[in-house]
């Protein structure tokens, strides 16, 4: 197995050494750095499995040093020790609210310190091992985007659009974080539905139609007990759900949908409206903004949800996602398709 690295950083050079040294001989790789902003630079090339750093440190503190990591996409699971005085408790308080993963007094206990570094390397091992997981299933679903040729794009456009109007509705930034990975996984059940049926050019039977609808049940499991993944369940298994009560798979109503499933589901036929099918070509924005408010108007969506959208397209442009070139110049919704 690879050595986990650890970076260390102190402003003293004895205590570098010594930590180092303590390190090295519990099998860790080490990196040093001699100040946070020494630290900073050895981030840009380097990614450690934890970070090892004192408080008191010239112009930015090691508390300083580890709210900006906890801050940095990169680094947010990267676990962050802070070494303190015993006595220090307003530094304490201050680390945590900088999202420090433990603190360990000064003067050290080497063999104590290394107990806490490997528990917490543990934990990193084991978040690392379940992120991967999710990047092969989110690398699936584009795969299965990538089956059929009308839907490239599909689930970025798809993303940008649910973010975006998650923003408008003034949802909170785990709800924004959702609405991206929704857009990516609501059609990861695909998997499950056989060519013929997914890129049969003409109208499904009612066999057909049945077995694709079981995508949003599948996909749902798929993800089911994935860490970040299981966030994006509701959306995966109920943007199919109609306002009215008509949708699938378990004809939820009005404001029992989840409300990432509601902003979805608009989305998401907007964007197979504006797509060129095997049905059908791409529509103008105009027509496609039509016909999405006489589905609202007739029930299929949440009547407060769709006004927005129209809003947050008009500042997005119109031409914000281009369609493709048209394979026929049929009229028809998405919805008819069984999408």
């Amino acid at each position: 197995m690879e050595k986990a690295t650890i970076l260390v950083v102190d402003d003293t050079r004895q205590l570098r050494e010594t930590l180092t040294e303590a390190l090295t001989t519990l099998g860790y790789h080490t990196v040093t750095a001699a100040s946070a902003e020494a630290a900073l630079k050895v981030l840009d090339l380097n990614a450690p499995d934890l970070i090892l750093s004192d408080i008191r440190m010239g112009a930015m503190t090691g508390i300083d040093l580890c709210a900006r990591l906890k801050q940095d996409p990169r680094f947010q699971l990267t676990p962050v020790i802070l070494l303190t005085a015993l006595s220090d408790r307003d530094a304490r308080v201050a680390g945590l609210a900088a999202g420090a993963d433990d603190f360990f007094a000064k003067p050290c206990d080497l063999v104590e310190l290394g107990t806490r570094v490997a528990a917490l390397l543990r934990g990193k091992l084991l978040l690392d091992q379940l992120e991967r997981a999710e990047n092969v299933i989110t690398a699936l679903a584009l795969t299965i985007e990538a089956r059929d040729p009308h839907t490239a794009g599909h689930c970025e456009r798809l993303a940008h659009y649910a973010v975006a109007l998650g923003k408008a509705l003034g949802a909170n930034e785990e709800m924004l974080k959702t609405l991206r990975l929704g857009g990516y996984l609501h059609d990861l059940g695909k998997i499950a539905i056989p060519d013929r049926i997914l890129l049969k050019p003409g109208p499904l039977d009612t066999v057909e139609r049945r077995t694709i609808q079981t995508h949003a049940v599948v996909g749902a499991d798929l993800v089911q007990g994935l860490r970040t993944l299981d966030r994006g369940r509701p959306i995966i298994r109920h943007h199919h759900e109609r306002w009215n009560g008509s949708g699938y798979p378990d004809g939820l109503q009005g404001p029992d949908i989840p409300l990432g499933a509601r902003i979805m589901g608009i989305v998401d036929v907007y964007d197979a409206l504006r797509s060129a099918r095997p049905h059908k070509g791409p529509l103008p924005h105009a027509e496609a903004v039509s016909i999405l408010m006489e589905e609202t108007d007739a029930g299929l969506w949440d009547p407060i949800i769709t006004p927005a959208f129209v809003d947050v397209l008009e500042d997005l442009g119109p031409e914000s996602a281009p369609p493709r070139p048209a394979r026929s110049s049929a009229r028809r919704s998405p919805l008819h398709a069984a999408a």
